[in-house]
């Protein structure tokens, strides 16, 4: 198995990297020196990592026996290749095992289904590898310079959270690139990070990602912008976006009792759950998508019970704002009806377009943009 990523949930495991660390060997415990032994730690937290460590072995050799296998593959197959695993015990129980390491292994991106046999297909399962990789990326040598220019000042900033990540692919990049060349003396680039006290801009990002890796609450500080108040926040991490130049944390809020977005620069105090380690305090709902929030416009941010809002679009500026009008309904070819959770932010978007956009309905949203440029008259 090469080069292939599992991303869930804001978290990137690369395989590659969990061989290197030994996480796919035959005997973790002995043959990677920083599990062996698991100096100062109880012996309830060796188990528990021995046992997450157990099950990563499994995942990662059952990917590869299916990605090398050049046919279906069934049940039984399966079972003759994980005897430990899969063939011990009641029937029942190890079906169950295999359905949950299946179903995790869907979760992480991996393409495993069933195809049912027929007079000239075997029956079992398969990986669909065209599914399961990503195409090769082919940069032009002057789009390889401009690359390497930008993500080298990125690098400069020793506060960029993923500095390492960021190598780690640049790395790989050069060595696919056959020729480069120098980039147009007219173009510098500069990364510019907004510093805070500590010298770190997202300081609380590694808690972050170890919260989202083993699925453990997160209690914080968090400072409001619309409102100017702080308040205490239980959080259950479902994954970390880069959303207009800030880092932004999506998760299940416990106070709220719903998914919201918190900006990490306004996070204080920010604490992971020390109770067994090992074990995750909550699942991800099945509905969740990170990618909604990714594209998640002001006037969907939650403040207020949503209200249907009309809007008409100047023609010629359709095709530019189209994508920011993704989740609205268009009725007709210039009017689009959005579902507004913030008002505010919807007045700040209108004010932006000019006399490009206008509001057709309700008229309590009128009477928010006068509002807005009564102070301007």
């Amino acid at each position: 198995v090469w080069g292939f990523p599992i991303v869930a949930a804001g978290i990137l495991f690369d395989v590659d990297q969990m061989m290197k660390d030994g996480l796919g060997t035959a005997n973790p415990a002995t043959q990677n020196p920083r599990i062996a032994g698991l100096s100062g730690c109880s012996e309830t937290t060796t188990s528990h990592k021995l046992h997450w460590l157990n099950r990563t072995e499994r995942l990662l050799d059952l990917i590869t026996y299916l990605l090398n296998a050049q046919e279906p593959v069934s049940w039984q197959e399966i079972k003759n290749h994980f005897p430990d695993d899969y063939a011990r015990g009641v029937e029942e129980s190890n079906q169950r095992k295999f359905e949950r390491d299946k179903a995790e292994l869907i979760a992480l991106g991996i393409p495993i289904d069933y195809q049912n046999g027929s007079e000239i297909k075997k029956e079992g399962y398969v990986v669909q590898k065209e599914r399961l990789f990503l195409p090769e990326i082919h940069f032009s040598p002057q789009e390889f310079s401009l690359l390497m220019l930008s993500a080298s000042a990125v690098l400069e900033n020793e506060s960029f959270p993923y500095r390492e990540q960021l190598e780690t692919s640049l790395h790989k990049i050069i060595s696919l690139q056959q020729s480069s060349d120098p980039p147009p003396s007219q173009i510098k680039i500069t990364y510019q990070g907004k510093e805070t006290g500590n010298g770190s801009r997202c300081p609380w990002l590694p808690r972050i990602q170890d919260a989202l890796e083993r699925r453990k609450w997160v209690r914080f500080r968090y400072y409001a912008f619309t409102t100017g108040q702080t308040s205490e926040r239980l959080v259950d991490p479902y994954g970390l976006i880069f959303r207009k130049g800030n880092w932004t944390l999506i998760g299940w809020d416990h106070v709220r009792e719903d998914i919201r977005s918190f900006v990490v620069t306004r996070i204080q105090k920010l604490g992971v759950n020390p109770r067994r380690p090992g074990t995750p305090d909550y699942e991800i709902l099945e509905s969740f998508s990170l990618q909604h929030f990714l594209n998640q416009q002001p006037w969907e941010y939650d403040f207020h019970e949503p209200i249907d809002v009309r809007i008409r679009i100047t023609p010629h500026r359709v095709p530019e704002l189209r994508p920011q009008l993704a989740s609205a309904k268009q009725l007709s070819g210039d009017v689009f009806q959005l579902r507004v959770s913030n008002r505010g932010g919807l007045v700040s978007w209108l004010l932006s377009q000019k006399t490009d956009a206008r509001v057709l309905e309700p008229d309590q949203i009128q009477e928010d943009l006068r509002k807005a440029l009564e102070p301007l008259i």
